[in-house]
C-alpha cells in the first residue's frame, strides 16, 4: 500500500494575485508595444512633431553660430 500524500493547503487570494500580477504585466507589455508601433519606433522620441523641434533647435544654434560672423 503506497504511503498518503499529505494534503496541500492552496492559498486561493495568492493565486488570484498571482494571476491579476502577470496579467497586468502582460498588459503593459502588449501597450508598450503599441505606443512603439505608433511612434516608430524612432530615436528621437514618440512625439509626433519631434523631428521638427529638432529641426528649428538646430536651425537656430546654426543661425546663433553663422550669423555674428556676417555683422
Amino acid at each position: 500500500m503506497k504511503p498518503e500524500k499529505e494534503p496541500e493547503v492552496i492559498d486561493l487570494a495568492q493565486r488570484r494575485k498571482a494571476l491579476q500580477a502577470r496579467e497586468a504585466a502582460a498588459k503593459a507589455a502588449r501597450e508598450k508595444a503599441e505606443r512603439m508601433a505608433r511612434s516608430g519606433g524612432s530615436v528621437i522620441g514618440g512625439r509626433k512633431h519631434a523631428g521638427w523641434i529638432l529641426l528649428a533647435v538646430v536651425l537656430v544654434l546654426l543661425a546663433l553660430y553663422v550669423a555674428p560672423r556676417f555683422f
